[in-house]
């Protein structure tokens, strides 16, 4: 499976139940904890930021962790993300466990990114295994072996597992991307859903004569709300595919709105 490369247009389906726990005993949602912590490197491109569909931060370890974070909150086939999400070996756990005592660092591996997608047409949910690389990394003998075993743990488990590098997330899409993020910040998304959807049904048919906040201005006086609720339904209604900005295009207040899949 490429990630990148699902079919589009899709609307990520309403009601989706994710389970307390994958079959692993790893926690989704609001409740799972990365396995490393941003705030625990030393290294100036880490960071730490509140995630778009659960209750959480993420934990980017370096710049190229982030591009692909925030792109997959915005994709509508994702409905949780898990960083830094510990793979192990169940026997050494339970060993651990029953004397009390953590697992020793170099018996957890840390994954990049483990995603959890609703797949049409059953809509049943699927786990997508990611590790981030840079783009113009040449791996060395180490680095391909740990690359070899992190695949095979994953195909193990019955789920697939992709190698994606950091240059295939540009910085014009992750900008527009950011922009949007801030106008949800702190914001349930999935209360918003049908709000979202219903904006979006009335956007893609009326006109997107001027800027992006012309148009905005437009629908606030129409339907006799503020304009940052425009904006906030806006990225709600794009984070769940009712909406597909062009990524090509910059998508700014001051600029044109380009929309794909306009009727």
């Amino acid at each position: 499976m490429k990630i990148l490369e699902l079919p589009l247009p899709f609307v990520t389906p309403r009601h989706v139940a994710l389970p307390f726990r994958d079959a692993f005993g790893v926690p989704h949602g609001d409740r799972y904890l990365p396995m490393r912590d941003a705030s625990e490197m030393n290294i100036a491109t880490r960071a730490s930021f509140g995630a778009l569909k659960f209750k959480r931060p993420h934990q980017a370890l370096a710049l190229n962790e982030m591009r692909p974070l925030y792109a997959f909150s915005f994709n509508p086939y994702v409905i949780d993300i898990r960083d830094q999400y510990p793979v192990y070996d169940q026997k050494k756990y339970n060993e651990a466990r029953m004397h009390g005592r953590p697992m020793s660092a170099e018996d957890v591996m840390t994954l990049d990114i483990i995603l959890t997608l609703v797949l049409p047409p059953d809509y049943r949910l699927h786990y997508h295994a990611v590790s981030i690389k840079d783009g113009a990394a040449e791996f060395d003998d180490a680095t391909k072996s740990r690359l070899q075993n992190e695949e095979k743990k994953i195909k193990a488990r019955g789920w697939t597992y992709e190698l994606l590098r950091g240059n295939q997330f540009d910085v014009l899409t992750w900008g527009n991307h950011a922009v949007m993020k801030t106008w949800i910040t702190n914001v349930d998304v999935w209360r918003h859903y049908d709000e979202a959807a219903t904006f979006a049904r009335r956007l893609l048919i009326c006109s997107t004569r001027g800027t992006l906040d012309d148009i905005m201005n437009r629908h606030a006086r129409h339907l006799g709300i503020s304009l940052d609720w425009c904006y906030e339904l806006f990225a709600v209604a794009t984070c769940f595919g009712f909406l597909y900005p062009d990524q090509r295009e910059p998508l700014r207040t001051d600029k044109p709105l380009h929309l794909l899949w306009r009727t």
